[in-house]
């Protein structure tokens, strides 16, 4: 029996700047206010069957969790698909795409993490380029003033940030960071809250 997968939502647009690749500007951003993630690519290449979003929870099984027929081959395509309730944690989402010769390419795979509604912060998106957010959707006040830590994997602190315990949404800008691996923190009153990891 063949599993009915959900349907993406196909958005058509005539321009032609995007590079030629089989999917570009792949990327999976969480929305607290309805608890879903929203996946978004472009596609200008000629030749391109179908599309599948697969989805892993450690990097390395991946699940087909919806797939779309290309029916648009002469200008850009911009796509979209929003799977509800994903799962607490790692959530790793990568772009499958298959011509019409049998070739099959993956992109890379982003990152979503989403924490536990105790602990209340969600990290997006991940890998990042220029600006990382962290949004609160905890139920409980925070008790204190919020401190965010990024370091490097060699324990050096590169950007610090103290804010008010009234905000809900940070966004900070990480353009001047180099390619990399690195560690971020919130400590509210002396203790570690939240600690995670992300890729630039």
């Amino acid at each position: 029996m063949i599993k009915a997968l959900p349907v993406i939502v196909l958005l058509f647009s005539q321009f032609n700047s995007f590079s030629h690749q089989s999917s570009t500007g792949f990327s999976a951003a969480y929305n607290s206010r309805n608890n879903a993630v929203l996946i978004k690519w472009q596609n200008s290449t000629p030749g391109i069957k179908s599309f599948s979003v697969q989805k892993s929870v450690d990097n390395k099984t991946w699940d087909d969790i919806a797939e779309q027929v290309n029916n648009q081959q002469t200008a850009t395509a911009s796509f979209y698909f929003e799977e509800k309730q994903p799962s607490t944690g790692q959530n790793y989402y990568r772009l499958k795409s298959n011509a019409f010769n049998g070739n099959i390419e993956y992109s890379l795979a982003v990152q979503v993490v989403i924490t536990s509604p105790e602990n209340g912060w969600v990290m997006y998106p991940v890998p990042v380029k220029d600006l990382l957010t962290l949004d609160y959707r905890g139920t409980e006040k925070i008790p204190g003033v919020i401190n965010v830590f990024i370091q490097q994997s060699s324990g050096r602190i590169i950007t610090k940030l103290r804010l008010s315990s009234l905000n809900r949404l940070i966004r900070i800008p990480v353009d001047h960071l180099g390619k990399g691996m690195y560690d971020i923190r919130i400590i509210v009153e002396g203790n570690v809250v939240w600690n995670q990891r992300f890729v630039k």
